[in-house]
């Protein structure tokens, strides 16, 4: 199930399931057909019995009701959908084209762990950059990424002032849906709720000079570092993550292409390692980068950086597309 948060036109905060034509989208290479709708999952449940607050009243609640919920939330999108193919009069207020919904942030973030040289051939890349010699962890490496730094798809995100070295990361997000604490890899993904993409951009000026004082922050961090979403596709739809395949463009260009299949240490394994410190309900963990950075471009990374007026579209075949417009320091 594909499912994220929007706000109606008062700012209330919904759930939103994409649907396709003749209900429940099956098939993810369609994420974000024209013929795609949203169902709002509390207005449908009310309309059918009633009870349209728990488990839908929030991301938060639906994921705290586990397997159960999300049973649930199926039982009402296939009732929605046969009262629209029955030609209900009364089903229209719980649909919506998708490209109207106005989506928030799929999941109110807490924590945001996002991996670093985690894709193989991105690792090479960064080897060849930067010359021999440098060696591989043994183990996930990682940095935080701020919660106020997140925004949803289709945010225009300014450009810093001074900073020209803007860089795109695209990655695959991890929702952690029920806390873990020192799980063992073979248990980890029960503790994940579902997945969405994350576009980790960079200011790689300051990057590199907090990196080489041993540190880590400000260049991952700006206002609106940190696009996410547009929605999670729900766990038990990724059978295998290693099967999620990657690609960013900017406007319209190719610049990243990958799959997970080329992670160095796969999700079970982060989460493992994560949960010794301890994961919450709503915890983010990122799966690092595959090759294609603008930092990497040889010979000159000039004209592959971000600039205002940029249009960068990150996607997930089997998630959707996180939509970003870039603009100028001040907004325009």
């Amino acid at each position: 199930m594909k499912i994220g948060r929007f706000r109606d036109p008062a700012g209330h905060e919904r759930l939103g399931v994409v649907l396709g034509a003749g209900g429940v989208a099956r098939d993810q290479d369609q994420s974000q057909s024209p013929m795609y709708r949203v169902l709002d999952l509390q207005a449908a449940a009310t309309a059918r019995d009633g009870k349209g607050q728990a488990p839908f009243g929030s991301m938060d609640a639906l994921m705290r009701g586990g397997l159960a919920a999300l049973d649930a939330a199926r039982e009402v999108c296939a009732w929605a959908g046969r009262e629209a193919g029955a030609g209900s009069e009364n089903h229209a207020p719980w649909f919506q084209p998708e490209a109207s919904v106005r989506w928030d942030l799929p999941v109110v973030p807490r924590n945001v762990i996002a991996g670093g040289m985690n894709f193989a051939r991105h690792r090479d890349e960064v080897i060849r950059m930067n010359g021999a010699g440098q060696s591989h962890s043994d183990f996930p490496m990682g940095f935080i990424k701020l919660a106020q730094s997140m925004v949803p798809t289709r945010s225009s995100v300014a450009r810093p002032e001074g900073v020209q070295q803007f860089d795109y990361e695209i990655e695959v997000a991890a929702v952690i849906g029920r806390a873990a604490r020192d799980v063992k890899e073979g248990d980890a993904l029960d503790h994940v709720f579902g997945y969405t993409i994350m576009n980790d951009l960079s200011a790689r000026e300051w990057q590199m000079r907090e990196m080489a004082n041993q540190s880590i922050l400000l260049g991952k961090n700006f206002p609106g570092f940190g696009p996410l979403g547009p929605w999670i596709l729900t766990a038990d739809e990724v059978p295998d993550p290693s099967a999620l395949e990657i690609e960013l463009r900017v406007n319209g260009e190719v610049r990243q292409q990958s799959s997970c299949a080329d992670l160095i240490f796969g999700f079970a394994e982060m989460v493992a390692h994560w949960s010794r410190m301890g994961l919450a309900r709503g915890d983010i963990v990122t799966s690092g980068t595959p090759e294609g950075i603008a930092f990497a471009k040889r010979p000159d990374a000039t004209s592959f950086y971000l600039k205002p007026g940029d249009s960068v579209e990150a996607e997930v075949r089997q998630i959707g597309t996180l939509e970003t417009r870039i603009v100028a320091a001040g907004g325009h």
